[in-house]
């Protein structure tokens, strides 16, 4: 999942209205996970880390019908203040009660135009990102848990600038998009502030995308706040003050220090001792 987008599970048996409806919710913001069944929904949704932030379910299913699905997402944990959307050709009152009944708040009668679609799923959970220190806590505690269940590591990098440059920090997060690994995030704090996800990665891998990162921003002046999961602590939070406690000691340094950046082994921190894991190489060539 790409963190700060609003998810949306979309249940949906017919493959071209499932598609079609997919196109349409990411082209306006939002992620969606498909199911072409009810048991295929139940999987999706007990799989993924966090609760989707909307359900929409087509109540005509093969299978465990929509009805049936809505009632056992219900009771999955994390899932009963979740929106639920309905799609259907029947508009008797007696099924929309009945979804009502199981925990759906909306229903949209088919066939629908793409934007009734939309207009109601933007009523519902809104396609505004979050602001950009919530989306950096979520992907933090999302990369905690997946790290937890996989006992492996990653770490975060805090990046900043003292001054706004000639390239804006949207520009300079297109840039090391393209260098980076896939499963590695930027998140734009503001135009000064950059924050740096990378999963499966220690130490010596955070030290080396800051060896990049000075490579491929041609900016001087930047200074960094690495941190390690879990060497730096146990939750997102924990993870983050460390970062932050780095980053503020790697600004009070002299400028002298500062150009060009700390000793990336020092910045990024101990590596604990004992054999690590192989991890990926940490972004690509410039």
């Amino acid at each position: 999942m790409r963190y700060g987008k609003k998810t949306v599970l979309l249940v949906e048996d017919s493959t071209l209205t499932r598609f079609s409806s997919k196109r349409l919710l990411e082209n306006r913001g939002y992620e969606v996970t498909e199911a072409a069944t009810g048991e295929e929904a139940l999987i999706r949704a007990r799989e993924a880390l966090d609760p989707f932030d909307l359900v929409v379910v087509d109540i005509h299913l093969p299978g465990i019908d929509g009805l049936a699905t809505i009632e056992k997402i219900k009771k999955i944990p994390g899932y009963r203040h979740v929106p639920v959307m309905i799609l259907t050709a029947d508009t008797k009152l007696s099924t929309v009660k009945e979804a009502i009944h199981l925990g759906a708040v909306e229903y949209l009668s088919k066939p629908f135009t793409p934007d009734r679609l939309t207009d109601r799923v933007d009523r519902l959970i809104g396609h505004n990102e979050e602001d950009p220190r919530t989306v950096l806590e979520t992907a933090l505690r999302k990369e905690v848990n997946r790290a937890r269940r996989g006992n492996t590591a990653f770490s975060l990098v805090l990046a900043r600038r003292k001054t706004p440059g000639r390239a804006g920090a949207d520009e300079i997060k297109r840039r090391l998009v393209r260098r980076m690994r896939e499963i590695d995030e930027v998140t734009v704090l503001d135009e000064q502030n950059l924050a740096l996800v990378l999963p499966l990665t220690r130490g010596e891998g955070a030290a080396e995308v800051i060896k990049k990162f000075e490579q491929w921003v041609p900016e001087k002046g930047w200074s960094f706040g690495p941190a390690v999961y879990p060497d730096d602590g146990g939750n997102e939070k924990e993870i983050l003050r460390a970062a932050t406690e780095r980053l503020n000691e790697a600004l009070r340094r002299p400028p002298s220090e500062e150009d060009g950046g700390a000793a990336p082994e020092a910045a990024a921190g101990r590596t604990p001792a004992g054999e690590e894991k192989k991890e990926p190489e940490p972004g690509g060539g410039p």
